[in-house]
C-alpha cells in the first residue's frame, strides 16, 4: 500500500504532467474540496470579453450580495471625485475601496454603494476542480509540467512545495511560478486541499504589471 507522500507524488505526475485528467478519481475523494484563501474585495466578478461589463459571478457573503446580480450591466463607477462611465474607464474606477455603481437590470437602472470587506475563501468542489485543472491544463497551458522541490508528510496530511513551468497559449509566454499545496488524505483519496500560489510571479510572467491603488 502506498503513502499518502507516495499518492500525492502519483497524483502530479499523472494529472498535471501526463495529463491524465481521466484518472481524477483515482486520486481525488467525491467529496473533495479545494479551499479558497481569504481576500479583501467587493465580491463580484465580470464579463468584459464585449463591450460590456456583465457580472456573472456574485459570492456570497460579500458586499455585493444582496445587491448585484448575476446577469447585471455596470454601467458606471462613482467615488466622491469622479465618475467613469466608458468601458476602459469602469476598470479604472473599480479600484478604489468604495464607490457607488450603476447598474442596468433588465429595464430598470439601479444604483448600489459598495465598500471592499473581507470573503472568506470560496470551497471548489471536486466536478468544478476537475473541469477547471482539465480547462487550465489543456487549453491555457497545454505544455504544462510540474516539479516537487519538497514534499513532507504527517498523519492525514501532506505539503509539498510545486514549481509549474509552461507556455500560455493565449499570450505565448513562458511562465514560471510556485505553490504550496497542503493536502489531506483519508483511505488512499485526497479528501482537502489548500493552495497558496505565487500569484505575483504567475501573472509578472504573463505580463501584467502591477499598478498602485489611487490614494
Amino acid at each position: 500500500m502506498k503513502s499518502n507522500v507516495e499518492i500525492i507524488q502519483d497524483t502530479i505526475e499523472q494529472i498535471v504532467n501526463q495529463k491524465k485528467i481521466d484518472m481524477w478519481d483515482q486520486f481525488f475523494s467525491p467529496d473533495y474540496v479545494a479551499r479558497g484563501a481569504p481576500f479583501i474585495g467587493m465580491g463580484f466578478s465580470r464579463d468584459t470579453s464585449g463591450n460590456k461589463h456583465i457580472i456573472h459571478m456574485v459570492f456570497p457573503g460579500s458586499p455585493a450580495d444582496g445587491k448585484l446580480e448575476e446577469g447585471d450591466e455596470l454601467l458606471w463607477v462613482e467615488d466622491g471625485n469622479k465618475r467613469w462611465e466608458t468601458h476602459k474607464e469602469i476598470e479604472q474606477g473599480l479600484r478604489g475601496r468604495k464607490y457607488k455603481v450603476g447598474i442596468r437590470r433588465g429595464n430598470q437602472n439601479l444604483e448600489y454603494e459598495l465598500t471592499r470587506g473581507l470573503l472568506r475563501g470560496l470551497d471548489t468542489h471536486t466536478d468544478q476542480a476537475k473541469s477547471e485543472m482539465r480547462e487550465f491544463m489543456t487549453k491555457q497551458y497545454p505544455d504544462l509540467q510540474a516539479a516537487i522541490k519538497l514534499i513532507l508528510g504527517d498523519g492525514d496530511m501532506v505539503v509539498c512545495l510545486l514549481e509549474y513551468c509552461g507556455t500560455h497559449a493565449k499570450f505565448d509566454r513562458e511562465v514560471v511560478w510556485r505553490e504550496a499545496w497542503f493536502a489531506r488524505l483519508f483511505e488512499g483519496k485526497i479528501v482537502e486541499g489548500w493552495p497558496v500560489i505565487d500569484e505575483s510571479s504567475f501573472y509578472k510572467h504573463i505580463g501584467y504589471k502591477m499598478i498602485p491603488p489611487r490614494a
